[in-house]
């Protein structure tokens, strides 16, 4: 009986942690409720050095990232190829990159309004992140393992 009540009691500790987003700074998520009003489907993570949002906007999957002291680093956009502003577009089909697997493609907002096209390519074990303004412009590229 007494290892019923203990097992129940963590249950209903975790349920409740959970349901306040245990560990999530109070200004990540309330900078998040400011920025994404109408927001769905909200589920937060964390670990030490930064907290993550998933969420839906607009029937948009979206991912907020919210680093140590809950000020927001930036926002993914999970969006279809057919939403690349079209000069961003045709910089990829012309880059070093063209031949790869297209594994998704993302609309990246950062703070102070600069917002990127994100490929994320694989070819082999390679596997880069390949990022052009609305112009077309390469700005970076960050590979992964």
């Amino acid at each position: 009986m007494k290892k019923l009540f203990l097992f129940s009691l963590i249950i209903i500790c975790i349920a409740s942690a959970t349901a306040q987003g245990i560990g999530v700074s109070k200004k990540a998520q309330g900078q998040f409720e400011k920025k994404y009003l109408s927001a769905t489907d909200v589920k937060w993570t964390n670990n030490v050095s930064n907290a993550t949002v998933t969420f839906k906007s607009d029937g948009v999957s979206c991912k907020g990232h919210y680093n140590i002291s809950g000020e927001w680093d930036y926002t993914e956009k999970f969006i279809d190829s057919a939403s690349i502003a079209e000069k961003a577009k045709d910089s990829f089909s012309k880059s070093k990159y063209r031949d790869w697997e297209v594994k998704s493609v993302a609309f990246v907002e950062y703070p102070k309004g600069e917002s990127l096209y994100r490929y994320e390519v694989k070819k082999g074990i390679s596997k880069n992140y390949v990022f052009f303004n609305k112009l077309g412009v390469l700005v970076k590229t960050n590979t992964t393992l």
